[in-house]
């Protein structure tokens, strides 16, 4: 099998996966996804990579990802400097500043995304990065959104990655292309019976 073909067979299982997760995504108990909210919360804020940066990027929770305002929250309120992405066409994503969600509006594909106007922040700024994604692996595999988007912010970045999911989407193996980026951990919620 040719080489196109080989990779036109990963895009369409990366699609099929991406729409399994979605709707099983859409039907989690709102109530459990609290509980495992905030046991994720509570791991990032507990890890040492994240007390020691003084400037963290992380995404503005959308479309039944891990919520981040808690985290989002802290990064304001320790003093460190918050950076949130901006997407923009062609898989292009800003590192953004701000020094508060109130200068938060929805912006492509109705995300929550920074304000025109704000500053932005090189990649290498970043020590530290939660990343978001469909699934996982336990060794740091990710199966995004498939815009590209973090790939190509992983690739221009020395930051620790943090992948946060919850722990019924951390998969045996994902499908992955030679561009694909792994993140340096990831987190996913405790449970009773791990």
């Amino acid at each position: 099998m040719s080489r196109s073909n080989d990779s036109a067979l990963l895009r369409e299982e990366k699609a099929a996966l991406r729409k399994t997760i979605r709707k099983e995504r859409r039907a989690l108990d709102p109530e459990e996804r609290k509980v495992w909210d905030a046991s994720i919360e509570a791991q990032v804020l507990g890890m040492a990579q994240y007390r020691e940066a003084r400037t963290v990027f992380c995404f503005v929770s959308y479309g039944g990802e891990p919520e981040t305002r808690g985290i989002l929250g802290d990064i304001l309120k320790s003093g460190k400097t918050l950076a949130v992405p901006r997407c923009m066409e062609n898989g292009i994503m800003e590192a953004v500043r701000i020094d508060s969600l109130d200068q938060l509006e929805k912006g492509m594909y109705g995300i929550e995304e920074p304000a025109a106007g704000l500053p932005t922040l090189s990649f290498e700024e970043i020590d530290f990065a939660v990343v978001p994604a469909l699934a996982f692996t336990p060794d740091g595999e990710r199966l995004g959104q498939g815009g590209g988007y973090y790939d190509r912010f992983m690739a221009q970045t020395g930051a620790y990655t943090c992948g946060i999911v919850y722990r019924r989407f951390v998969l045996k193996a994902v499908p992955t292309e030679e561009f694909d980026r792994k993140v340096d951990t990831v987190v996913c919620e405790l449970c009773n019976n791990a």
